[in-house]
């Protein structure tokens, strides 16, 4: 009993649930705010692309820093970063999306956090799971893709939506790491304190 109160008190450090009458306050959504900022210039970006370097496979680009970086058109049916380009699953990864995007704005309103860190990771997330989301139901399954590092082999060709996501994670898993290793710290202290008493 006593293990699980310390890991809920943890775990209640970490993510610094908000009270609830702060998840009344219209203060408390800005997170929404950055979604639709994420999902607005994705949906900028792909649009021009489009327009400027479609078809999809007509093999236009545009090469910058000296072909470190290029601006290509691709339309990925597969996951982000084209895992599984090749693969006709798009109707899955949509409805994942949908089912994903759902919960996060589910548990934000119910459960949420009151980090401003992890506030901005969950906006960069649920605006880059949505961007996609309406490439998935408007442009016939697939996502534009358009950016390219052809020296950096970890990436394919992706997206505003793909780095929102991956900028959101990467701020929610370093921020959770930090938050508890402080919070460790936190609650180690009064334990040390006890046993010298002792």
């Amino acid at each position: 009993m006593e293990t699980e109160t310390t890991e809920q008190d943890l775990t209640t450090l970490i993510i610094k649930q908000p009270a609830p009458q702060e998840r009344r306050r219209l203060s408390y959504y800005w997170p929404l705010a950055v979604a639709i900022v994420v999902i607005v210039i994705d949906q900028l970006v792909k649009r021009a692309v489009e327009a400027n370097l479609g078809p999809p496979g007509s093999g236009k680009s545009v090469e910058l820093l000296g072909g470190q970086f290029r601006i290509i058109y691709i339309v990925n049916k597969g996951a982000s970063f084209g895992f599984l380009n090749n693969a006709d699953v798009s109707w899955i990864f949509a409805l994942l999306a949908l089912a994903v995007s759902i919960g996060l704005i589910v548990w934000y309103a119910l459960r949420g956090t009151s980090n401003g860190w992890l506030q901005v990771g969950f906006g960069l997330v649920l605006g880059g799971i949505i961007g996609n989301l309406l490439d998935r139901l408007f442009q016939g399954g697939g996502v534009t893709d358009m950016f390219n590092m052809p020296n950096v082999g970890i990436f394919k060709v992706f997206n505003v939506a793909d780095t929102g996501i991956t900028f959101g994670v990467a701020i929610v898993i370093i921020t959770i790491l930090l938050q508890g290793w402080r919070a460790g710290k936190t609650t180690a202290k009064p334990e040390e304190e006890s046993q010298k008493e002792v």
